[in-house]
């Protein structure tokens, strides 16, 4: 995962309250030098952000050039042209997501109703923004959207604000591919210093899924943290917790890994 980003979590219900509690912590979600903390459910695969854009001068930068001279050492020489522009664009593309301010991104493959495969992308940037009040930076971000549906004020855990928006596009064709509708989904949730604002965003070409991606990216939002939440989940876990929420460790399982 990226640096600022927790490792995927996996939350579920469970109807049976006697099944063994699982929870696995990696090593990433206990980063010192984290700014952000959010939980993906499974089936969603990081993309290694920093691998794929590095700094000049690191060994990130050097495993890269490393891959992609063995990638292009095994491409037709015909061929090879279209590989390298190909690798630039990824290259570019990544840098301009780090540019403006995603730290974290995941590609998504799920099954649908009618069981063909249900492919998404979900990014997490972390924007440095004017101050102020955390509730109205919430509603100003959803309104500023020029094509957005289902505008909603979401209230999160500890009664932090956030609000969600989600629309239909149509992509328009391009080489090689026809044109295609595509959901999108946005998650605005403003940090409590009123400094900061978490914008998570899913994409995806199964429009028809669209009820059950809106669902997921709301759940989302009631993970994301400022500060490291793995302290309160143990103690929960323990059952320290006298407040009601020890509840919790009988309903869920959680993965972060």
């Amino acid at each position: 995962m990226t640096e600022d980003a927790a490792s995927a979590v996996n939350a579920q219900m469970s109807e049976n309250t006697e099944k063994p509690l699982r929870l696995v912590i990696d090593d990433s979600a206990r980063d010192t030098s984290a700014k952000l903390w959010y939980a993906l459910p499974d089936g969603y695969v990081d993309v290694p952000l920093e691998a794929l854009d590095p700094d000049p001068g690191t060994e990130h930068e050097e495993q890269f050039m490393n891959v992609m001279s063995l990638i292009l050492s095994c491409v037709p020489e015909e061929q090879r042209d279209r590989y390298v522009g190909a690798l630039r664009d990824m290259r570019f593309m990544v840098a301009q997501m780090r540019s403006e301010g995603v730290i974290g991104c995941s590609l998504g493959m799920h099954f649908a109703d009618d069981g063909s495969s249900a492919l998404s992308v979900v990014t997490v940037a972390l924007r440095d923004i004017e101050w102020a009040s955390p509730k109205l930076i919430a509603v100003r971000a959803v309104s500023l959207r020029e094509t957005a549906t289902n505008v909603e004020l979401l209230t999160l855990p500890g009664g932090r604000p956030g609000s969600f928006c989600d629309t239909l596009v149509t992509v328009p064709a391009v080489a090689g591919m026809s044109a295609q509708d595509l959901y999108q989904c946005d998650v605005y949730i403003p940090a409590p210093s009123g400094a900061q604002l978490a914008v998570l965003a899913l994409s995806t070409t199964a429009v028809s899924a669209r009820g059950h991606y809106r669902d997921l990216m709301k759940g989302i939002a009631h993970t994301v943290a400022f500060h490291n939440p793995l302290p309160d989940i143990e103690r929960t876990v323990r059952g320290d917790e006298h407040d009601g929420s020890s509840g919790i460790k009988d309903s869920i399982t959680a993965d972060f890994g």
